[in-house]
Parts: C-alpha cells; sequence; structure tokens
C-alpha cells in the first residue's frame, strides 16, 4: 500500500503478473473506493490494506459510502459482489453507457471478452473464457449510473468530481480530486504498453474508442492537476503526466499509420493483429492477439470516415481493406 497524500492510498495488488493499484479515499465523512478489483481481491489485498490504512476498526466498513467502478472489466468489477458483503452500505455506481456491463460476467462477457466472435470469429478458448467468468465474481446490480459532473463530499473540505473520461469503454469515469490536484485515472489512458512487475512489457494498449480516447487525452492534457494515477502504471507527477499522454497519443497515430498501410491489401482483424503487434510493442508474441480490441476500434474509425470496407471471407469471418 502506498500513501499518496493524507486520505489517500493506493491499494497494491496484482493481476496476470501485472500491478493492479485501486485508489482508496478515507475522508472524516465517508470512504470511497475506485474499482473493486477480480473476485477473491477483497479478501486478499483490498480490506487488509484498507485496514492498514487506519481510521476506527468499529465503523471502517460503515463509513465506505461509495464503491465506483470505472469501467468493465473483471479486474475492475470482480470484487464487487464480496465488497458489498463487507459494506453492504456502500452504494455501487458506474457509469452510465457501462451499467449493462459491469452488472454480471454474463453481460461483461457478452459485451466485451466474447464480443467478437460473431462478426470477426476471434474468441477466446474454453478455458480462457472460465477463467473470466470466474475472475469477474457473482452478478452484482449497480445501484446508482453516472455522467460526470457529479461531487462526492468526503469532509467539510474536501469533494471528488466525476469526471467522464471515455475511451477504452463508453461510460468509463475517473475522480478529480481537486484538493490535491489529483486525477485518479483507473485505466483511462494506456501510455504505449504495461508492464509486469519487473518493468518487461506484458501487454498492449487495449482502447476500444479512438476519438473519444482521444478527446480525453486532450482533456487531462487541460486539466489542473499535479498527479495522475492509474490502476497498472506507475504514478505519474509534474511533466510526467503530459509525457505518458504525449505517448498515448503517439500509440493512437502509429496504429493508424500502420493500419492504413496494412490495408491496402484485404486482411481479417486476427491478421492484422499479428501482422501490427511486432511493430507495435515488444510484449510476448502472443499477446498480439489482444490487439484485437485496439485495431477493432482503429477500424470502425476508418469505416465511419469512408476508408476502409469490409467483405466476408468464407470461413474466416470479415476481412477489411481500403476503399
Amino acid at each position: 500500500m502506498q500513501t499518496l497524500f493524507d486520505g489517500v492510498y493506493l491499494l497494491e495488488g496484482e493481476v496476470g503478473g501485472r500491478p493492479l493499484q485501486l485508489v482508496y479515499l478515507q475522508g472524516a465523512t465517508t470512504s470511497l473506493i475506485l474499482d473493486s478489483g477480480s473476485a477473491g481481491d477483497p479478501a486478499k489485498f483490498i480490506a487488509p490494506q484498507i485496514r492498514a490504512a487506519g481510521g476506527d476498526p468499529g465503523d471502517l466498513w460503515a463509513r465506505l459510502g461509495w464503491i465506483i467502478n470505472s469501467h468493465p472489466d473483471f479486474d475492475h468489477t470482480g470484487g464487487n459482489a464480496e465488497l458489498k458483503q463487507i459494506a453492504p452500505g456502500a452504494r455501487l455506481a458506474c457509469g452510465r453507457a457501462d451499467a449493462e456491463a459491469c452488472a454480471s460476467p454474463d453481460n461483461l462477457i457478452r459485451l466485451r471478452y466474447d464480443a467478437y466472435r460473431a462478426e470477426d470469429q476471434i474468441y477466446y478458448s474454453d478455458d480462457t473464457l472460465a477463467f473470466i467468468r470466474g475472475a469477474a465474481g457473482a452478478p452484482q446490480p449497480i445501484e446508482l449510473t453516472l455522467v460526470g459532473g457529479e461531487e462526492v463530499r468526503l469532509a467539510d473540505d474536501w469533494v471528488i468530481e466525476v469526471v467522464h473520461v471515455p475511451g477504452h469503454s463508453h461510460g468509463h469515469l475517473a475522480l478529480w480530486d481537486k484538493k490535491h490536484a489529483a486525477l485518479y485515472g483507473a485505466d483511462a489512458i494506456h501510455g504505449a504498453v504495461y508492464h509486469n512487475f519487473a518493468g518487461e512489457p506484458a501487454l498492449c494498449p487495449t482502447y476500444l474508442h479512438v476519438d473519444a480516447y482521444l478527446a480525453t487525452l486532450a482533456a487531462i492534457e487541460q486539466m489542473p492537476i499535479t498527479t495522475y494515477v492509474g490502476c497498472h502504471w506507475p504514478v505519474k507527477r509534474g511533466a510526467e503526466i503530459a509525457a505518458f499522454c504525449a505517448e498515448s497519443r503517439a500509440f493512437v497515430q502509429r496504429t493508424d499509420a500502420l493500419l492504413r498501410d496494412l490495408l491496402a491489401a484485404p486482411h481479417t482483424l486476427a491478421e492484422a493483429c499479428h501482422a501490427l503487434g511486432p511493430q507495435l510493442g515488444d510484449w510476448p508474441r502472443a499477446v498480439d492477439a489482444e490487439l484485437v480490441y485496439v485495431l477493432k476500434g482503429h477500424m470502425e474509425q476508418l469505416a465511419a470516415q469512408g476508408v476502409i470496407t469490409h467483405r466476408v471471407r468464407p470461413g474466416a469471418g470479415l476481412e477489411y481493406m481500403r476503399v
């Protein structure tokens, strides 16, 4: 656990060999946690580190007033049901556009992890889907949806503003802590790579909605913040924030340029992932398949611009090519 500011803690866990850092805000009036980790994480590291953060043990869980899901991924929503058992009075909230996916593992798999089966014939193995389903936890109804602009008062002198930062998902939320000039951004921006604990490239970016992602980058660059906190990257301070945004934008621009060139000839989405992976990052080559999210997003953007079209390749799903 890291202490970032008075009452602001970074709870430290792990997902797939990579850091998972959840922001816990402990106020005098109420407390808030951004995301709930995977199933099992509340007992594994969230509850122990919240207890280690201090405060009156007698009312620690009664004062947890908010569990806010930044976006629907199993390592951000999988602990919802368990946290609600620990703190039943806490209100479970997420972005309005993400409510369906956050509410249950079945919805999450259908809307995110298995979303490319029908059109592109890309899907995880049965074993992988079973792992995801387990990590996504038990269904837990979302009690409140947010669109950005809402405020949560944690103490008389401490108000947190909810910020809508779409791109990785349509409803992605961040928390703006004006008292500490900090933005708790979860997975709002990705840089060019996710690293493992050893600092080695481990996963490609996984944003989905290109124009919204670029707009979020521009908005964050204009915010009066001196600290940016993501869930899987080191805390950024001062000039590091602008550098992280620039790195994120450069990855988008490079992906766009490479994909335009590649689609001079027809390629399926799977072929595009494996062709562009080595040019985009030094993560393990098996990870190239995870570019499905980014490249599908870019393909949808290029199709909307009239740059590319698609047709069915028998036995392989859609193939994409420049107009």
